[in-house]
Formats: C-alpha cells, structure tokens, sequence
C-alpha cells in the first residue's frame, strides 16, 4: 500500500474507532432557521457574518448561472430565531453579479456597518466592474467606498476581510482597522489571469491596490479566499498586521493547484514573495480557505514561538474515488523576511479529515476569545446521508488533532449541501451557521446556533418564563411544572449546545432526574405541539 493511502487508512480507521459513535450521540445545535427559499434550480451561494452585539448577517447571492443574479442580505436580532430580509437587488447597467461578500465591523447600532464587495461582468463580453459599499446596522444609507471599472477584463471571484475584531494596539497597520479584499479575474488585453488585492488602512475611508500574482492564459486562476490576522510584538514585526491570500491556480482541464501567498496587511514591497506557495497534495485541488490567527498576545505552537494560521482546500484522491479535506500550518522556521520566499519545508500539510466517504467544503472562522479555530466541513455520510460538521482547534495546538474538539454534526439532509459558514458571536461565546441546500426544484438558506433559541422555521409561540421548575438549583430532580396539560418532550443542552438528557411526558408536572448531570448551567427545552419553553437549570 502507498504511503498516502497508508496515511489515509490510518486517519479513516482512527475515525470509525473513535469519532464515528460519537458523532451520531454529540449531535450540536438547535432548530434549523429558514432564512429565505428559492423556488428554483440555481446556484445559491451564502456568506454569514456577526456584528460584536451578536446580531447575525446573512447575505445570498443567487442566479448568475442563469443570466438573472441577485442578492439579499437578511439580519437576525434575537440570536439566531428569526430572520428579517433587509435589501433585495439586482445589479444596474445591464451586468451581472458574478460574485459578492460581505463583512460587518461594529459593537452597536449606532455603528456597525456592512461592508459590501461587488463584481460584475457584462454578458458577452469583457467589461466588468468591482465597487465595495458600506451600509449602516439597517442595510441602508449606502454609500460608494471604491469603484473601479474595467473595459477588457473578466471578473471571478471576490472575497473581502477586515481586522477590526484585532486591530494593531500600536495602530499600525490600520486605525481603526484595515479593510481587505482580493479578487481574480482574467485580463483580455495581456491574456493573463490574475489576483488583485485592495486594502484600506483607515477604515475603508482609501484604497490601494496591488496585484499579487498573474499567469498566462484565461481561467487559470479562479476561487480566492483572503484573511487579515494579527502578529505579537515578540515576532519583531511591531505588531503589524498581516494579509494571507490562497487561491486555486494552475487550472487546466479540471485539474487545480492551491497558490498561498502572504504579507504585512500593506503588502510591504521589501517583503513580498517571488511567488506564490503551492501547498496542494496535488493538482486535484480546490476550494481554498485561509484563516490567520486573531490574537497579538500570543503566537505560538506547542508552547514554541511561531507565526500562526491554518489553510484548507478539498482534494480529489483518485485512487479511493473520494474527497478529503487536507489542512497547512505553519512550522517554526516560517518567517516574514525583506527578500526571502518561504517554501513549502517551512510549512506543515496533513489530513484534516479523511474517510472512504466524501469531505468537502471546508470553511474557517476564529474565536478571539477562547484563541479557537472554528472549522466546519460537509460530509457524505456512507449511508448516504449528507452531514455538516463541526469541530475547534485552540491556536497553540494546531499540531495535534487529538487535543482538538470532537466532531459534532449540526445538520444532516438527504439533498446536498453546500457552503457551509462559520463563525462567532462574540455576546455568548459560541458559533452559529449557514449553509445552503439544494432540492428538485429549489434551494433553502439555513441558518443554525450552537445554543438553543425559542423560534425556529415553525410557528410556535415561545411561552418565556411561564415554565416553572423547582428547586432550581437542583441536585437530584427537578420539577417541571407548566401552564396547562400537554404532550411534551425535554431536552437538557449544556453550554456547548449538546444534548446530555432527554425525556418525553404527558401533563402539567414532570419529575426530572438530574443526578447523572455534573454541576454546572443548562437550558432545558420542552416543546409541545402549540408551545415551547426555555428556562435556565443549574446543577449543583
């Protein structure tokens, strides 16, 4: 057996030994939230991002396969329950959206802002547009904060990041923060495809653009995914910022290579790389996503001094007929130095998940507080069931899986589902969801939390407060005691949003055995047919 189908059983066998029990028991989140339907075969793509008052956006873009592309964002202002669509437009002067991101910077509504990156191709042709807008807490007041047009010019793909969650304390690098994204496109006059990159470091109030890479030929270069992170004073760099950019390049008759490059957040003349890093296996590779560490305090691994982030891509293994998600680290002797271009011995490749059934799109996100990768991934299951997973890494042991999180599964569907999104809300400490899923004849954008809410896709009246339970604090049962008989079903979640009790009853009362809990805070759900109820437990 080759060494890299050795690798591969071994890391599929550990996983059916160890995680796969697991993973059917430890299933995480609460309902799921329709956002918004489409009645209608299309591609549907989805972006989330949550403001520091925790309030979560959502942004769909749909259709441009089809010649009709639009775009909708929607917000949640109770925590993942429900959402309300805030804009819905189609693109003027007779483009197309070809692709859109946003990101949204702010602690309250007075100033939080979601700032918007467009692309547009006009059909048949080479004229193309890019524009990044900002718009406040309510998705209006619009303002124009970069605009470029171009006349022979093809546009791709387009992702867009911000720093504002770990600004420079120095204010180098950005003040307040720095605002970044990169695109590709294909340039029809120099037939060259490209990576352009575009950063503001006062906010979004100016721009600079670079371009970081190009080869010839059209379509060589295509998915871009971009990260600002943060750098310790220790690394002699005065804490600024830095900017990694991974994409797929190299593309040729459904074969793909994933390029990383990375610089200060200015993308500093003196320390740029000669070229890009192919950190892919092989040339089967695609969908790229990059996550640089958001913590100025610290920056090791394994207790070592280290620059940090973590990079993730989908690989084809020919030989199994199957998808893996590989994952890239960087090792010590990774530095950023005026005239040197790391190489790939200075950087760390392994399986982040591998089995003899398909993993797929990975996405990345970053907990400030608790120093965690958040990273989640779609899974066909081998009985053919479609999964999304769940799991966090803390920065310093990014080396080694077995001081990971378990693998948590937040929703399972018999239909395909596709980009998955991960990422924080800063108010509670834990991570919410959105990923799209495609059905015969439509497609539904689903929005999940790791902590359990009132409303979900049902029209349920939450009856807060009405549910009794004593004693609470409890140490050997609880009471639950509610309004009026019914037919219910009790589950006990703990902090993480896993499911540790379970119970079914009939009536006003249930006697609830809480022994088998260890001390700590729970939110018990009992839910009827008509009503449902959330109250806080605490075991002592």
């Amino acid at each position: 057996m080759k060494t890299k189908a050795l690798r591969k059983f071994v890391v599929a066998a550990f996983a059916v030994a160890t995680l796969c029990p697991l993973a059917q028991a430890q299933t995480m989140g609460g309902d799921d939230v329709k956002v918004v339907q489409y009645n209608q075969e299309k591609l549907v793509q989805t972006r989330m991002s949550v403001a520091d008052n925790g309030w979560i956006y959502v942004m769909t873009h749909s259709g441009y396969d089809t010649g009709n592309s639009n775009v909708k964002i929607f917000r949640s202002k109770d925590q993942g329950a429900t959402y309300q669509k805030l804009r819905d437009w189609d693109p003027s002067d007779d483009y197309q959206f070809q692709d859109f991101d946003i990101v949204v910077t702010g602690k309250n509504e007075s100033d939080i802002k979601i700032w918007s990156v467009e692309l547009m191709n006009k059909p048949g042709g080479y004229k193309s547009r890019v524009a990044v807008f900002s718009r406040d807490a309510n998705a209006q007041n619009t303002k124009l904060v970069y605009k470029e047009d171009f006349s022979n010019v093809q546009l791709y793909d387009v992702d867009i990041a911000s720093n504002y969650r770990s600004p420079s304390s120095l204010n180098n690098g950005g003040n307040p923060f720095a605002l970044a994204f990169a695109y590709t496109g294909f340039n029809n006059t120099h037939k060259i495809s490209f990576v352009d990159y575009v950063f503001s470091l006062n906010g979004g109030q100016n721009f600079n653009k670079n371009l970081l890479f190009s080869q010839d030929g059209e379509k060589k270069i295509d998915k871009v995914d971009l990260s600002l992170g943060s750098t310790s004073e220790s690394m002699g760099h005065n804490a600024w910022p830095l900017m990694g950019v991974v994409f797929e390049m190299n593309k040729q008759g459904g074969k793909s290579d994933i390029g990383f490059l990375s610089n200060f957040v200015d993308n500093d003349p003196e320390f740029v790389w000669s070229g890009p890093i192919i950190v892919s296996k092989t040339d089967d590779s695609f969908s790229p996503k990059i996550q640089m560490l958001l913590d100025e305090d610290n920056n090791t691994i394994n207790g070592e001094s280290c620059h940090n982030f973590m990079i993730t891509y989908s690989n084809y293994d020919s030989e199994y007929s199957d998808w893996d998600i590989w994952y890239v680290y960087p090792k010590k002797s990774f530095k950023y130095e005026k005239g040197k271009t790391p190489t790939m011995d200075d950087l760390v490749e392994a399986f982040l998940t591998a089995s003899f059934q398909s993993e797929t799109n990975s996405g990345l996100g970053y907990d400030k507080n608790a120093n965690h990768y958040l990273i989640t991934y779609a899974k066909k299951e081998e009985n053919g069931t479609n999964t999304l997973k769940y799991r966090w890494a803390n920065y310093d042991k990014i080396h080694n899986k077995d001081l990971w999180s378990d693998t948590f599964t937040y929703t399972s569907s018999a239909n395909a589902l596709y980009t998955p999104q991960v990422d924080i809300n800063p108010t509670k400490g834990l991570v919410c969801w959105s990923w799209v899923e495609y059905l015969p004849g439509k497609r539904i954008v689903w929005s999940d939390t790791q902590w359990t809410h009132a409303n979900g896709v049902e029209d349920i009246v939450m009856q807060e407060g009405s549910m009794k339970l004593f004693p609470n604090p409890a140490n050997e049962y609880t009471m639950i005691c509610l309004p009026m008989a019914a037919t219910c079903k009790a589950a006990v979640y703990d902090m993480q949003g896993r499911v540790v009790a379970e119970a079914s009853f009939s009536g006003k009362e249930y006697r609830l055995n809480v022994q088998h809990l260890a001390k700590g805070t729970y939110m018990l759900k009992v839910v009827s047919e008509t009503e449902r109820f959330v109250e806080k437990l605490i075991v002592e």
